[in-house]
């Protein structure tokens, strides 16, 4: 299992029709997720998160 810090949520993806958060935005730094969103913001989907917590969240990627 590897642990990887990717920083603060800088925004999400809504659906605004259902009022669901589809996905959140973390800043990247790394040109292998580039292609994700077309500059180095990483989109992690909300089926990826694992758990919510006060200082930190948890995804499967």
């Amino acid at each position: 299992m590897m642990e990887e810090g990717y920083g603060f949520v800088k925004d999400v993806c809504a659906d605004f029709k259902s009022g669901n958060i589809t996905a959140i935005i973390v800043p990247g730094n790394s040109k292998s997720f580039s292609f994700i969103s077309g500059n180095d913001d990483i989109i992690i989907p909300w089926e990826k998160i694992h758990c919510i917590g006060n200082d930190v969240i948890l995804v499967n990627i």
